[in-house]
């Protein structure tokens, strides 16, 4: 899973929310500017976070996968060859119809 742009777009979100509250709260300009900044690099961190930890779970699954044994028994030609017999079944049932 790409993680990467987790804490940009989690930032993004939260500096659009700020801006509208603040333009709706008729907020002074440095005012706005020191919780814009302040918000964004709040949420950066926790985006950050969150994507380390979505990194490291799904890496942990991803190992498992790869980790966990084939299905013992199914083979490709195997699966080749039950298919040609269900196409053969099913002409064959067609035929017995006709």
């Amino acid at each position: 899973m790409n993680t990467k742009p987790i804490p940009a777009m989690l930032a993004l979100a939260a500096g659009f929310v700020t801006c509208v509250l603040s333009f709706v709260q008729r907020v002074d300009s440095v005012v706005f500017a020191k919780r814009f900044i302040v918000v964004c690099l709040a949420f950066y961190v926790i985006g950050a976070v969150i994507a380390v930890v979505l990194h490291m779970n799904f890496k942990e699954m991803e190992d498992v996968a790869e980790d966990a044994p084939a299905e013992e028994g199914i083979e490709e030609d195997s699966m080749e060859d039950a298919a040609e017999d269900i196409q053969e079944d099913g002409q064959e049932a067609e035929e017995s119809e006709e």
